[in-house]
């Protein structure tokens, strides 16, 4: 270590003893009551119970949202087992019977232990301090805030006896995801009023308190493991429990039983609180306290819809149980509109393997935007290897020359990991950035092509993704939130609605209609509404060796020019995945067509192409025949034309010849027993006469129309000893032009019949 470094920590490590000095002089100060007339907060009786508070929550229409949260009484400390106060006791606050409030011997301990080992590794909060802090104050981590929670904590002493401060304590202690109080964290966990709480039970519960986030049973089952059992061994120490007890609680597992009904970390209005706390880097505790307005983007109707389907989503998959959640958004603001989840996980930020919605997103839009391929770019669907990696379509089922807008529609495979390595892998991550993607550094395979991340994307951030799309381009941040308001109504925060040009245009709406192309003839049909223009892919994510071939991941992302839907269906349960039969074409599908059918506002509107993409006239001759991208010219009949959109930036120049004269062809002839046989190789678009000449006559022995490939000419009428000349006369199908060639001769084949 150099001198410099080792001169910096002697630094901060002398700051750091030096604040912590100044702090154990305030502990002394307060003992004396120096300052109990300089608080600059009143201890409020009625402050003690979150029990029926609310946080002030408005849609987009400005009205207060009803939370429709049912009347809870607080509980009492006699209908609360003796090992739930004995655990939080025993890890919270040893003395708690003998103290005034302030434990000065701990704080004093806790301090030293602090300036010793150079990390605040030690707190000193009595139970007393920690109701205050909770009822009264911010987490606001200063010394007027830590004034203020001891001098209150003395005062609430002063003005309750033991059990009404545990019984407020009980009342009022945050457990994570919106549970406040003993009752609805003993519901949420545990499916239990408390009285029915064994002593596992009542130990993790104390555990949880310190960090709910870092010891939640659900999301990290093992740290809540780990300081659940301190927990019993700090009780066993108090003689609070028995050898056989302790022993026993330590070898049972934590028993999660969800009660969905105190569960809410996948409502709209629990995500709205989460980011409001993300938002303003404080805690619910201190939105409740601040008298926070939030005004969100929420769509009465539009989240009715999504929390009716969601809760009846069994009729989508058979009856079989599963996870599912959807997300709306209003595309010109990036305002989410509707959100609900099923899962005791918090699906809002889980990150989910995305399978083929991210083909869009990582492979054709990227080769797009850098004018690699064009929308209808023929790409050969065939088994390939490209540097060791070999995809392989669903069922093993190749198509040959396909169009990258029909491989899109198909969601095929290979052609997606082609046009991946057309684009290179750097330059396409580097495209999908601009969309809001978020790469982990082992991110550098083929597989990415079909969806196989590290770390998965939330539904967030994949609607982020096709919101872009549907917004020509424009991409905004996601957010629950337009704004924040104080208690004063000033606004404190307001959603950025501006975004930024993240794409362009012209790719934006080239990728919109492959999507449109996936509802009319892909795997998206069930999206093929009357009145709608939507585009729309799936994705579907198998188990990797999975003898049952099950699925983990099932999605639909679909978009209208003003908002964009996206639903998942999948399995949390590493042990069970969904059967093969819920894919991203059915569950899923389903439910964002009832969503559909059931909000017609949305209705009748279409994609406006801007002014840098252009629709062209091609020649599907040179096209289907040839794979080649040739512009009609002025005499190709309407019959052999097709149109197709193009970046003004990138589009075919040269055209196609074949309408302006017929090209040279030859015929081939063989005599067979008794007969002649003349082959032909003929067009469509051409109409032909086949002549034969016996001697000095001519006669027309068959007219061939509306024939593509080869065509055999049987001519019975021959007899033996003769000598048969045939030749074959290519019309141009009525045409009326003077300006091109009407017919054209093939050779002559001259035969003997013997």
């Amino acid at each position: 270590m150099s001198y410099k470094t080792n001169k910096l920590s002697r630094v901060i490590k002398y700051i750091f003893i030096s604040f912590s000095f100044i702090f154990l002089m305030l502990f002394c100060v307060f003992h004396f009551g120096f300052l109990n007339n300089f608080s600059s907060v009143k201890f409020d009786k009625t402050k003690l119970s979150y029990t029926n508070s609310e946080i002030k929550l408005f849609d987009d229409e400005g009205l207060l949202i009803n939370q429709n949260k049912e009347e809870e009484k607080d509980i009492i400390i006699k209908d609360l087992p003796k090992n739930l106060i004995n655990a939080f006791i025993s890890i919270e606050d040893k003395s708690f019977y003998s103290h005034n409030g302030i434990n000065y011997k701990r704080m004093i301990m806790a301090t030293i232990k602090n300036i010793t080992s150079g990390k605040l590794k030690e707190g000193a909060s009595t139970i007393s301090q920690q109701l205050i802090k909770n009822t009264h104050l911010t987490n606001e981590k200063t010394f007027s805030r830590k004034a203020n929670e001891l001098l209150l904590a003395k005062e609430l002493e002063k003005q309750l006896s033991k059990d009404e401060i545990l019984t407020a304590y009980f009342n009022a202690i945050y457990f994570g995801s919106g549970a406040f109080g003993i009752n609805q964290a003993s519901q949420r966990f545990f499916s239990k009023e408390p009285k029915d709480l064994n002593l596992a039970e009542c130990a993790t519960l104390a555990a949880i308190i310190k960090s709910p986030k870092t010891y939640s049973p659900i999301n990290n089952k093992d740290k809540c493991k780990k300081r659940r059992n301190l927990v019993l061994k700090e009780m066993y120490k108090d003689n609070k429990i028995n050898k056989e007890e302790l022993t026993n609680a330590l070898n049972l597992d934590i028993d999660i039983k969800i009660n969905t009904n105190y569960l809410k970390n996948n409502t709209y209005l629990d995500a709205t609180i989460n980011e409001a706390c993300s938002i303003l880097k404080i805690t619910e505790k201190d939105l409740l306290l601040k008298e926070y307005k939030i005004y969100t983007y929420k769509n009465q109707k539009i989240q009715s819809t999504l929390e009716n389907e969601i809760k009846n989503y069994l009729k989508y998959t058979n009856n079989e149980e599963c996870d599912c959640a959807a997300m709306s958004v209003d595309n010109k603001t990036g305002g989410i509109n509707g959100f609900y989840g099923k899962s005791i996980y918090d699906l809002y930020s889980l990150k989910r393997q995305p399978g083929s919605v991210f083909k869009p997103i990582i492979s054709y839009a990227p080769a797009i935007e850098n004018n690699i391929i064009y929308p209808i770019t023929p790409i050969l669907d065939e088994k390939v290897n490209i540097n060791g990696y070999i995809p392989t379509n669903y069922n093993n089922k190749n198509y040959g020359w396909i169009s990258a807008k029909t491989a899109l529609a198909k969601s095929l495979n290979i052609p997606s990991v082609k046009v991946l390595n057309y684009v290179g892998i750097a330059q396409a991550k580097e495209f999908a950035k601009k969309l809001g993607v978020n790469f982990n550094n082992k991110d550098n395979g083929y597989s990415l092509a079909l969806g196989g991340l590290t770390d998965g994307l939330t539904i967030k951030e994949l609607t982020n993704c096709y919101q872009c799309f549907g917004n020509n381009g424009k991409f905004i941040p996601l957010g629950l939130i337009k704004e924040i308001r104080n208690k004063n109504d000033k606004i404190i925060y307001k959603h950025n609605t501006f975004g930024k040009k993240a794409i362009k245009d012209s790719t934006a709406f080239l990728i919109t209609d492959m999507l449109k192309e996936s509802v009319k003839s892909g795997t998206c049909k069930k999206l093929n509404l009357t009145n709608y223009n939507i585009a729309a892919k799936t994705g579907t994510v198998g188990i990797p060796k999975n003898k049952d071939k099950e699925n983990s991941d099932a999605w639909n992302i679909s978009y209208t020019p003003d908002n964009t839907l996206c639903v998942w269906f999948g399995s949390t349960n590493i042990n069970n995945g969904l059967s093969k039969n819920i894919s991203g074409s059915t569950a899923p599908s389903l439910l964002a067509q009832a969503f559909y059918k059931n909000n017609s506002f949305l209705k009748n509107k279409d994609f406006e192409k801007p002014n840098s993409v252009e629709e062209i006239d091609l020649n599907n001759i040179e096209y289907t025949n040839n794979q080649k991208i040739l512009l009609a010219n002025q005499e190709t009949p309407d019959r052999y034309k097709f149109k197709s959109y193009f970046s003004i930036d990138n589009k075919p120049e040269e055209t196609s010849n074949i309408f302006n004269k017929i090209d040279d062809f030859e015929i081939k002839a063989k005599v067979v027993d008794n007969y002649i046989e003349i082959l032909l190789d003929a067009n469509k678009y051409l109409w032909y006469e086949i002549i034969k000449i016996n001697e000095d006559n001519k006669e027309i022995i068959a007219t061939i129309k509306d024939k593509q490939g080869e065509i055999f000419i049987k001519d019975n009428n021959v007899k033996k000893g003769n000598f048969y000349s045939y030749y074959v006369v290519a019309h141009f199908n009525n045409f009326t032009s003077s300006n091109i060639q009407k017919e054209k001769n093939s050779n002559i084949i001259k035969l003997f019949l013997a």
